[in-house]
């Protein structure tokens, strides 16, 4: 009987055995901290924090690339780390910081900048697993509606890949707009119907819900046939219920489809040379960037453009003589003949009649702006040689101006009886 239960034994004691051997030899492998906050090694968390910083952040690269910072800040990569597309920044922050004793050459300290196309479609090629609102294109037909034959064509020939869409406003802080659906988010073919024609069909606003005059008119112009809202007025996702909406009239974004290029079609969509079609840089304020719209905004739809940007310099009207002169018809793009007249006449106006002297008191008053169109802002007081009109207080201080100036000055406008009326 004893015989029988032996193996039983043999296999209980081998296996109590191995379990204390394999206590004993976790026991002393285990790290010391592990388990005192759970289960893990507490002590890795000191370890990786001694670990060298490889990748940088945008606020690091933005203390030495201030301007290359402030638009992409600004613009639809504002959260996509500099090292996405540039590699780590560890090397080149060092050496830039003075840290070149220390062995690295600054050969070792460039960052790769070399364009790659794979490296844009990498995020933004068209495929079916991606949500149909993240921007991306397939290349064929992105190049197709611009007539771009040559698929090797490099994007930043027209995006800079820091400010690919060279929007106006910051797009962090652009209008709050509920969430705009385009029907390609799930469907492959473009619809027949309209999403209110379909039966049962998901709630889906369009723009024509809530700006259905300014569809109603965009709908007669050219660019309707071509292009639809939220090609302009790009839509940015926040979150499942809202997002960013861009009144976007940059120059730069209207130039993407609008600037002649080598590797464009000619006719489709019109093209011009920049900034050669306003008369070149010169003459190109680099602040105004909505000088397409200053010209152009009755071709789009109806917009309030209640700040039109002057697109020449603040010493323009000193130097416009010899531009004029010798590119007239520059300037004829966006005035007409009477704009020189109006400044430029060779008779005075109807209303300088032998009274006038007498009479252009109170018409100045009324149209300043009319007499500016001859008149510098500053020539009422060139002529009166004191300040006009006169100022509020000068009824109490114009005895001292006329000890100072004499009677001689105030009998231009006035006769003795005026002062008999209070002296």
């Amino acid at each position: 009987m004893f015989k029988d239960k032996r193996h039983i034994i043999y296999i209980f004691s081998l296996t109590f055995f191995l379990l204390f051997v394999g206590l004993i030899v976790r026991k002393s492998m285990q790290p010391d901290s592990y388990g005192e906050y759970g289960n893990y090694r507490w002590d890795a968390n000191n370890e990786i924090l001694k670990q060298e910083v490889l990748n940088q952040n945008s606020a690091t690269c933005g203390k030495c690339h201030t301007e290359i910072y402030r638009v992409k800040q600004k613009d639809a990569h504002y959260n996509v780390p500099c090292v996405d597309c540039h590699g780590a920044g560890n090397v080149h922050v060092a050496y830039f910081n003075g840290d070149s004793l220390k062995g690295i050459t600054r050969q070792a300290a460039q960052l790769e900048k070399e364009y790659n196309l794979e490296g844009c479609l990498y995020c933004h090629r068209k495929l079916k697993a991606r949500p149909g609102d993240f921007p991306q294109i397939d290349q064929s037909e992105h190049y197709g509606f611009l007539k771009v034959s040559d698929l090797k064509t490099k994007c930043i020939e027209c995006h800079s890949p820091h400010e690919p869409l060279f929007l106006l406003s910051d797009i962090q802080r652009s209008r709050i707009h509920p969430i705009v659906y385009k029907c390609s988010d799930c469907h492959k073919d473009k619809p027949e119907k309209s999403p209110k024609e379909v039966e049962n069909h998901p709630t889906v606003f369009e723009c024509k819900d809530c700006h259905s005059g300014i569809v109603k008119e965009f709908s007669t112009k050219s660019h309707s046939k071509h292009i639809e809202c939220r090609t302009c007025h790009q839509f940015h996702k926040e979150n499942e219920s809202a997002g960013r909406i861009f009144k976007n009239g940059n120059a730069k974004f209207c130039l993407l489809c609008h600037e002649r290029k080598s590797f464009k079609d000619e006719k489709y969509p019109p093209k011009i040379d920049w900034p050669g079609h306003v008369g070149g840089s010169e003459i190109v304020s680099k602040s105004d960037e909505r000088i397409c719209l200053n010209c152009h905004e009755n071709q789009v739809h109806e917009m309030d453009l209640t700040e039109k940007q002057n697109p020449h310099s603040l010493n323009w009207l000193s130097q416009h003589r010899e531009f004029g002169a010798n590119s007239r018809q520059v300037c004829q793009k966006c005035h007409s003949e009477n704009s020189c007249i109006n400044c430029h006449m060779k008779n005075k106006p109807s209303s300088h009649k032998a009274d006038w002297r007498k009479d252009h008191k109170e018409f100045g008053i009324k149209n300043p702006s009319s007499c500016e169109n001859c008149h510098r802002k500053n020539s009422c007081n060139s002529c009166h040689k004191l300040e006009m009109p006169h100022p509020k207080d000068f009824g109490d201080t114009h005895k001292d101006f006329i000890l100072q100036k004499g009677k001689a000055l105030c009998s231009n406008c006035h006769n003795e009886d005026f002062c008999k009326l209070c002296h």
